[in-house]
């Protein structure tokens, strides 16, 4: 039977991703395969990801912060210290060094990059890689999925795009503390669950502290950064059962 199947940041665990799809018996003919971004840095196999994401079948994908940094120096050359100090530099090594890799092919990937969404909303899914920004409502979040993508121009692609729920903590931080107290001190600003009109909110980013999906009824939610750049696992989840895999 078809199944809904989403997968957690990778951070370019590639045979993390391939064993974890491998033990939830993934069909690329039935099953739809989402991913909450985060694809590249940390690991050593980022191209070998990208390449791998980028010709999957019934797949989509939002994008993550990291994902921006690899986009702009894609397009520019241009290496951002927050990115390197973020795992980017292997991402780098591993694009420029290992591989060498054509400009015609880092076209392809920065294009296919600059085509992912910030936001799915579905019938039954909301899916964006940070959460849902402070205060903002279900329309918001659906002005961002059907937000039309700005051209490149000063070579940053979101330069004229509200980041936040790429970047966003605060929906996550705020639900995990009520189970996990020791996280409080890290919410700016405490948000209230949103009203999704029956959605299950999934988003990455935040990596949990036990490498274990996190889930909250209250706040409709399933977190899955499980630490995979980390060191940790990599997870993927039925977004219907909220079964879960892990490599």
């Amino acid at each position: 039977m078809p199944r809904n199947l989403i997968v957690g940041d990778i951070h370019s665990e590639y045979w993390k991703l391939i064993s974890a799809l491998e033990k939830a018996s993934y069909d690329p003919d039935s099953d739809v395969l989402y991913f909450l971004g985060d694809f590249c840095d940390r690991g050593k196999d980022a191209l070998r990801t990208l390449r791998f994401v980028m010709n999957l079948p019934n797949s989509r994908a939002v994008i993550g912060n990291h994902d921006t940094w690899l986009q702009d120096w894609l397009y520019t050359g241009d290496i951002s210290n927050a990115w390197k100090r973020n795992g980017g530099k292997k991402t780098v090594d591993d694009i420029h060094y290992r591989h060498n890799l054509e400009k015609e092919e880092r076209l392809k990937i920065a294009g296919w990059l600059h085509s992912l969404p910030l936001v799915i909303i579905e019938e039954r899914y909301l899916i964006t890689h940070g959460g849902p920004p402070y205060r903002r409502t279900l329309k918001d979040m659906e002005d961002y999925a059907k937000a039309e993508r700005p051209k490149i121009s000063s070579g940053k692609a979101y330069d004229k795009w509200d980041e936040s729920c790429i970047w966003d903590r605060d929906y996550m931080l705020s639900a995990y503390s009520k189970s996990h107290p020791e996280v409080k001190d890290q919410i700016f600003m405490e948000a209230e669950p949103l009203d999704t009109g029956g959605r299950m909110i999934f988003v990455g980013h935040t990596p949990t502290l036990d490498n274990k999906p996190f889930i909250s009824k209250k706040y409709n939610l399933a977190a899955l950064d499980t630490g995979a750049g980390h060191g940790g696992l990599l997870t993927i989840m039925d977004m219907d059962t909220l079964r879960y895999w892990q490599a």
